[in-house]
């Protein structure tokens, strides 16, 4: 079994920077977010993360790259760690999307587990994670070390939250920032949660 797991968002991009939904949208990272890779790149080398894992958007990748260059190892990638898709909200900022699906936007916004239009449910989104988490975790079987999942932040709360039997999209975790990370670690049929929203400036407690 897996040592632990490294569940990282990725670094700014500048639809974070302008607050716009990006979804499956391929936005890169931005200077800045450049910048928190390298720095959580650093911070985890001190760690015993002998695989990485990324979503194969840019934005996922660039950070993966960052960290397993410091670490030695090559970056898996696995299309099902993708942001949760936000379908016709994509590119959009809250006051947009305001303008054209107001009541749809504040049950979002509510917590309410709902699609927007075309795209789909934070419940969905976090089922197709863990599905993808648990059958790594199973392939490698008896692993000594840790694993780096670099994806989104909607998909690694929505995924931690089931992982740790809290209801699937319960919001009770806060929203990881960008490269800030959290970690997991196994107990015979469950999980732990040991870090939540660290940064590369943190100690833990």
């Amino acid at each position: 079994m897996v040592d632990a797991l490294y569940f990282v968002r990725h670094g700014e991009t500048d639809f974070n920077r302008e607050g716009r939904f990006q979804g499956h949208a391929d936005i890169p990272l931005n200077a800045l977010g450049r910048e928190q890779a390298a720095a959580v790149a650093a911070e985890l080398a001190g760690h015993d993360i002998r695989m990485v894992v990324s979503s194969d958007l840019s934005r996922a990748r660039e950070t993966a790259d960052a960290i397993a260059g410091r670490l030695g190892v090559e970056v898996q990638e696995n299309p099902l760690l993708r942001e949760l898709s936000v379908g016709e909200w994509e590119s959009k900022t809250r006051d947009e999307i305001r303008e054209i699906w107001p009541e749809l936007l504040a049950a979002w916004l509510g917590g309410q587990d709902m699609r927007p239009p075309g795209g789909e449910s934070r419940s969905e989104s976090a089922n197709r994670v863990v599905q993808a988490i648990r059958a790594l975790v199973a392939e490698i079987g008896d692993f000594d070390g840790a694993i780096a999942i670099v994806a989104h932040g909607a998909v690694l709360r929505g995924a931690a939250e089931e992982l740790l039997g809290m209801g699937e999209s319960s919001g009770s975790l806060g929203v990881l920032g960008n490269c800030a990370y959290g970690v997991l670690t196994p107990r015979r049929d469950s999980w732990v949660l040991r870090n939540w929203g660290m940064s590369a400036t943190d100690t833990p407690a």
